[in-house]
Formats: structure tokens, C-alpha cells, sequence
């Protein structure tokens, strides 16, 4: 079976669990709203009130309740600004941003929360790392850090709404964080995955290919078969959202991966042999992008010492 017709039937699936009795007894209780149409970009539901933003940057997660909403990653001023205008049309404040990590895709945005009741939550090492990249690109002045910040674990209530985010370690950086809504069973795994793309990897953020296969393996542990994800990146706006399959395969990649560059070192093969061999790891022709390629390679080599 591939991917589309995964998704197509593990979505069909979760669709049938609304027939169920606790379903039923939870909607009867909850009122699900409907998503607003944003004038640029792409705002998707993808469960009860959670829905999915794709634009420029790292794909946004949104959950609307009764008392305001509560933002996941703000890619860049302009991108986010049409989501913004939607909630302001709604009537109700942004309780909480969260930061999946510190890139500037995920982190730019932040500037454009202007309401300073809005809490910015993160784990604890963001704010530094957002603050080391806004100096290398000069854009010390168009920042807005998280305040909010947490180690391992940390719970946000609005109103009967939980969501709880976790630090299982560095994998993609050293502040990545996931958020699990928990009334609607979604997580937003923001860079920890990527679909069908060779992610960026740069071990000065803390980038860690065995570190990230051991977090992937802790998110399937950690949440059930019913759970729908958010991903990052994937290289088209659908593949943004899917199942514990994906997470397998990006961490499957990821140890294959690591196999890979470490017999080259074994064998003292430098990476533009490897490049020269093959456009893409071995087994994963899905994952193909030229302009990221090479310093994957490198990133991991530096990860293994060689």
C-alpha cells in the first residue's frame, strides 16, 4: 500500500469513530467550529478544532475554542498575517503561541503577535538559539521570544481544552518540542518530521541522527494508533498531516541514513563519492532534494566523528 492510500484509509477510519458512543457523547457536549477561510495560504481542518496552515515556512497548527486559540509555529510576518486577520474576524484573542523550535520559519512570525496577553510557550533552549540565529541575520529587532519555557513536559488548559507539550530530546535541534491536543488527539511534530524531503540538519542546533530516531521512537511509544500528526514540512500541503507510519519512515530513513555514512567513513570515502553514487540514501528515492543533500551527508558525518 503507499502513502495516499494509507492516508486515505486510516482518515476514513478515524472518520468512522465518530459513530462511536463516547464520540457522540463528547461532540454533544463541544462545540466544533468550522475554519475560517485565510486570504493567502492554506488553513485545513484536520480534526474536532484542530486544523493545519500552509503557506511560507513550517506548517502551522491552530486550535479555535471557546475562549480564544492557541497557535502552533508563525513561520514569517507576512505569511501568518492572514491567520491572524481570521482570528482577529473571529472575535477572540490568541492565548497561546508555541514554538515547535527556533528556526526562523517557525519563529519569525512571532513578531506579528502584537497582543502582550498572547503567552509565547517553548522549550527552554529557544529563546538562546533563536536569539544566536537573529544575530547571524541581523534581525535582532524583529524578534519576539518565547517566555513560557519548559524542560521536559508542560500542560496548557483554555477553557476544557488540554494540550501538552514534550521534550523527548534533540533530534532535529536542541529545543524541539511536539504538542499534543489532547480532546482531539492530534500532535504537531514540527521538524522532527519531514515527508518526502531531506531535512535540514546542522548539528550546531543540535541536529542528531541518532538522537532523532530514538525521539521518533519514543512519539509512537507515547501516542496511540487513533493519533493523527502534524509534520513540519512535507514537499506537498496534503502529506502535512498523517500517521505512526510516517514517523516510522522518517525514522527508518534516518537510521539507514546513519548506516550509510558510517560505512563510508569505515571505508574512507569522502561524501562527494557518495554523492557521485547516488542522488539520494539508498532505499528512499522518495527522498530526493538536491540543495539539501550534501550537507545532510556532511551533518551526520560530523555527528559520527568522521
Amino acid at each position: 500500500m503507499d502513502r495516499k492510500q494509507f492516508l486515505a484509509t486510516t482518515f476514513s477510519a478515524g472518520l468512522g469513530l465518530a459513530i462511536m458512543p463516547g464520540f457522540l457523547s463528547c461532540a454533544a457536549s463541544r462545540t466544533v467550529y468550522e475554519p475560517f477561510v485565510p486570504t493567502t495560504g492554506s488553513l485545513k481542518k484536520v480534526r474536532g478544532n484542530v486544523s493545519r496552515f500552509t503557506n511560507r515556512g513550517g506548517t502551522v497548527g491552530l486550535l479555535e475554542t471557546e475562549d480564544g486559540f492557541i497557535v502552533i509555529d508563525s513561520q514569517f510576518p507576512d505569511a501568518i498575517q492572514s491567520i491572524l486577520d481570521g482570528i482577529s474576524a473571529k472575535g477572540k484573542p490568541v492565548l497561546y503561541l508555541c514554538n515547535t523550535h527556533h528556526h526562523g520559519d517557525h519563529t519569525s512570525g512571532n513578531f506579528a503577535f502584537k497582543a502582550p496577553d498572547t503567552k509565547i510557550v517553548a522549550h527552554r533552549r529557544v529563546p538562546e538559539l533563536q536569539r544566536l540565529a537573529a544575530e547571524k541575520s541581523n534581525k535582532l529587532t524583529e524578534q519576539r521570544y518565547p517566555k513560557v519555557l519548559f524542560d521536559k513536559e508542560h500542560s496548557i488548559k483554555a477553557g476544557r481544552e488540554r494540550i501538552t507539550a514534550y521534550h523527548f530530546g534533540n533530534g532535529h535541534t536542541y529545543g524541539d518540542a511536539m504538542y499534543h491536543f489532547e480532546t482531539d488527539n492530534v500532535v504537531h511534530m514540527g521538524d522532527l518530521m519531514f515527508i518526502n524531503m531531506i531535512p535540514v540538519y546542522r548539528t550546531a542546533d543540535g541536529s542528531d541522527s541518532r538522537n532523532w530516531v530514538r525521539v521518533l521512537e519514543m512519539a509512537q511509544s507515547k501516542f496511540d494508533n487513533d493519533t493523527i500528526f502534524i509534520f513540519g514540512h512535507a514537499n506537498t500541503p496534503e502529506l502535512t498531516v498523517g500517521r505512526k507510519a510516517d514517523l516510522a519512515e522518517m525514522a527508518g530513513f534516518l537510521e539507514a541514513s546513519t548506516q550509510y555514512v558510517q560505512k563510508a567513513i569505515q571505508e574512507n570515502r569522502s561524501t562527494e563519492d557518495l554523492l557521485k553514487q547516488s542522488p539520494h540514501i539508498p532505499g528512499f528515492a522518495n527522498r530526493i532534494s538536491p540543495d539539501r543533500y550534501q550537507a545532510f551527508l556532511e551533518g551526520i558525518r560530523q555527528t559520527l566523528g568522521g
